[in-house]
């Protein structure tokens, strides 16, 4: 398997994504998807469908997964793309400039490729395992963090989160105690690249998608970060950071 064939589709798709999500942001109409608060458009629609066949002409014995049209070939394929075409919908269709395109390809479970897309920045993250982080096509390394009290941190949750999740409110109340600001753009294909790029000094996900979870998990460690996952937890910082971070939200703690 040529992994960097695989990197240049995946930079293709997801950019061809965001370019044809933000000419068309002004005619998409929203639906509702499921019983969360979680919406799509045609535009996720098309997107997807255009991802797909892209992928299969190139690869027809590899499975896609997507977040609108579920699995794509073999379910037992060696090698399986995820698919999440318009990452941060409800940002999206409200006007509001963070939403992007995930790519991950995974040989069995462990991801290999991995691409986030900020659609309104045209901004790319890109890596293959073993060869490091790039952005817009050029090396970065994620920067040495100042201590957690002077740093922002992103928050993303998944949709089907409650609001009286005990487990996380009590880790977000820790954590808006200790740092210094918790940031949401509910959009993890912005967030990941935040944390490589040293603008924000970690990303806390709890109950995420596997759509741009396990993509960025890869981007973040080929860039340095440090990356923990518990449970319904996945946790990346600077190596320096990463105790005190786990440590604050106390992860694996029983709350009462």
């Amino acid at each position: 398997m040529d992994l960097e064939r695989a990197r240049h589709l995946a930079v293709e798709l997801a950019r061809d994504a965001g370019d044809f999500a933000v000419e068309e942001r002004n005619r998409a109409e929203v639906e509702l998807k499921g019983e969360c608060g979680d919406v799509v458009t045609y535009v996720d629609r098309e997107c997807e469908r255009r991802i797909v066949e892209k992928i299969r002409a190139q690869y027809p014995t590899h499975a896609i997964l997507g977040e609108e049209t579920g699995m794509h070939g073999p379910p037992d394929a060696e090698y399986r793309w995820l698919i999440d075409p318009l990452d941060g919908t409800n940002n999206y269709v409200l006007g509001i400039d963070y939403f992007g395109a995930c790519v991950t390809l995974c040989h069995d479970d462990d991801p290999v490729v991995a691409v986030m897309h900020n659609s309104t920045a045209r901004h790319t993250y890109s890596a293959s395992v073993g060869s490091g982080t790039l952005v817009d096509e050029h090396p970065i390394a994620m920067p040495e963090p100042g201590p957690l009290d002077e740093a922002t941190v992103a928050w993303t949750q998944g949709y089907r989160t409650s609001a009286y999740d005990k487990e996380r409110n009590a880790a977000f109340a820790a954590l808006e105690y200790r740092a210094r600001r918790v940031l949401r753009t509910w959009c993890p294909a912005v967030d990941w690249g935040l944390i490589i790029s040293g603008t924000v000094a970690g990303m806390v996900a709890y109950r995420s998608e596997q759509w741009d979870r396990i993509g960025g998990m890869l981007l973040a460690r080929e860039a340095g970060a440090a990356v923990r996952t518990l449970d319904r937890w996945t946790v990346a910082a600077h190596p320096l950071l990463i105790d005190e971070l786990v440590e604050v939200l106390g992860i694996g703690r029983d709350v009462a």
